[in-house]
């Protein structure tokens, strides 16, 4: 009877360690089930990169809210709690948050300090997250088409549209690590049916047929639903909370290795980012 009651409460205690969201199966090594079927707090081979640079808003910059005695809000950019800084310290190894509170594509590629463009052009990374388009859906920018809003040979002459700059921003960034790997985030959904940014969505999704190295993290398609639910556990005001900012790492962290194990051939080389080094796949 202790055996049996032993293994029952093991079982228990496992189960309660079941994330909220995600299916208690796992899948871990195979090439079989979607990105998220279950969200890890392990790196996997998110941790084949040695440097990170995170390109964003407030939710890429560990955006808390506050509120005074007499109601008032404060917005703080706490980065050591950012989903970024997460990864980091979940491989092991440096990261920077090129983001800031209110930041958009636009205004990243304009951005003088140290958040933005400016400073990001003389500190490249192996390795990019790209989650931009909140504010610039909330200040009305034109969606734009990848197909006509992209100059190839000269990314200043891009359309002032969320395309346009969009795909500006990888086009800076492979001028300076031509090699780097870029994830690419759309928005997750708010409601079970859908949202007005679909359109936003889609300019991300198509980023990858226009540029190399270029994937897609796309939680609309499937991350948790930000409903009522999730935002009870993972929010306080409009912005995550330290809990939301830690899921949201391991959902970055479990996509990013799903994507790698469906790319081996892609990553070989992440070793030479950043080198004038290389091993010609026609070499024996």
């Amino acid at each position: 009877m202790k055996k049996k009651t032993l293994r029952v409460t093991l079982l228990v205690a496992l189960l309660s360690l079941t994330p909220l969201y995600g299916k208690a199966q796992s899948i871990a090594y195979n090439n079989e089930g979607g990105p998220l079927d279950i969200i890890r707090s392990t790196p996997g081979f998110t941790a084949i990169f040695s440097s990170w640079g995170f390109i964003g808003d407030s939710l890429c910059s560990g955006e808390m809210e506050s509120l005074d005695d007499k109601g008032k809000k404060g917005y703080h950019d706490m980065y050591n709690f950012s989903w970024g800084q997460f990864i980091c310290r979940a491989c092991g190894v440096e990261g920077y948050n090129f983001s800031h509170g209110g930041q958009t594509a636009k205004g990243w590629i304009e951005e003088a300090g140290e958040r933005g463009w400016a400073y990001a052009k003389t500190h490249p990374k192996q390795a990019y997250i790209i989650a931009m388009g909140v504010n610039d859906f909330h200040q009305k920018y034109k969606t734009g088409d990848l197909n006509t809003d992209v100059n190839k040979t000269d990314y200043t002459k891009n359309a002032p549209t969320y395309a346009g700059y969009m795909a500006g921003i990888v086009q800076r960034i492979q001028s300076i690590q031509p090699r780097a790997k870029i994830f690419v985030v759309t928005r997750p959904r708010e409601k079970a049916e859908g949202n007005d940014w679909d359109c936003f969505n889609e300019v991300v999704r198509q980023l990858p047929k226009f540029f190399n190295n270029i994937y897609v993290i796309d939680l609309y398609r499937y991350a948790p639903v930000y409903d009522k639910e999730f935002k009870d556990h993972y929010f306080v005001g409009g912005h995550m909370n330290v809990m939301g900012y830690q899921l949201t790492a391991n959902i970055f962290m479990t996509y990013i290795d799903w994507i790698i194990r469906k790319n081996y051939k892609d990553f070989k080389q992440t070793a030479f980012i950043g080198t004038n080094l290389s091993y010609p796949e026609t070499a024996k």
